[in-house]
C-alpha cells in the first residue's frame, strides 16, 4: 500500500479511531473464536451449516478489523517501519482467512467424517494463535528475547503441522484408506489448514522484525 499524502494523529480529527494495540488484541481474540468454531464444525459434519455460517461471520469481523488497522496506519508517516506493520496486518488477516477457507471447502466437499489429521493440525494452529495472542498483548513494546522464543516455538509447531500433513498423504497413497474423491477433498482441505500455520509463524517473524527495528531507534 502506498500513500500519496502523509497524515498523523495531530493534524487529523478522528475521535473514533482506536490504537493498533487494541485492534490487534481484538483481532487475535476473534481469530481464536473463529478457530474454535471450525473445531465445532469438525465435530458436527452431519449438520455443518450453522458452524460454517459462524466461521464466515467471524472471518468478516476479521476483515473489518484488518481494514481498521490499515486505516490506523494512515495516521503515521509512511516508512519502512510502517511497511513491516502492514505485512503483520496482512498475515493476521491470512490466518482468519485460512480458517474460513477451510470451512468453505468443508461446505463444498461435504465430507462424511473427519480425518484425525484435521483435528491435529487445527489443534496445532490454535496453539500457535494462543502464543501469538500472548505476544500481541505486549505490542508495540515486545521484548526481543520473548518474541524470539515465541518464533522458535511457532516454527516447531509449523514444522509439526507439515509432518502431520505429509504423513497423512503418504498413508493415503500407500494404504488407500479413502476413495480417490475423498482423498482429493481432504488433500485440499488439509493443505489449506497447513498453509494457515505458515501464516501464523510468519506473523511471529514480523513481530520479531518490529521488535528489532524499535530496538535500533
Amino acid at each position: 500500500m502506498a500513500y500519496e499524502t502523509t497524515m498523523n494523529a495531530d493534524n487529523v480529527d478522528r475521535p473514533n479511531s482506536r490504537s493498533l494495540e487494541i485492534i490487534f488484541k481484538e483481532h487475535l481474540d476473534n481469530t481464536i473464536e473463529c478457530g474454535q468454531a471450525l473445531n465445532q464444525l469438525f465435530l458436527n459434519l452431519g449438520e455443518p451449516d450453522q458452524y460454517i455460517t459462524k466461521v464466515k461471520h467471524l472471518e468478516e469481523k476479521g476483515d473489518r478489523l484488518t481494514a481498521e488497522a490499515y486505516c490506523a496506519l494512515e495516521f503515521l508517516t509512511y516508512s519502512e517501519f510502517i511497511h513491516i506493520i502492514e505485512q503483520l496486518v496482512k498475515r493476521l488477516d491470512d490466518i482468519v482467512d485460512g480458517i474460513n477457507n477451510t470451512a468453505r471447502l468443508i461446505d463444498i466437499c461435504h465430507p462424511r467424517q473427519i480425518e484425525n489429521a484435521a483435528h491435529d493440525i487445527l489443534s496445532t494452529l490454535l496453539s500457535m494463535i494462543e502464543n501469538l495472542k500472548i505476544e500481541i498483548a505486549h505490542y508495540p513494546d515486545n521484548e526481543l528475547a520473548s518474541i524470539r522464543a515465541c518464533c522458535k516455538t511457532l516454527k516447531g509447531s509449523e514444522e509439526n503441522a507439515d509432518v502431520i500433513y505429509h504423513d497423512w498423504r503418504k498413508k493415503q497413497r500407500r494404504v488407500l484408506v479413502l476413495s480417490l474423491i475423498e482423498e482429493n477433498n481432504w488433500t485440499e482441505i488439509l493443505g489449506v489448514l497447513e498453509q494457515t500455520t505458515d501464516a501464523a509463524y510468519h506473523a511471529a517473524l514480523l513481530l520479531e522484525r518490529i521488535a528489532r527495528y524499535r530496538q535500533k531507534q
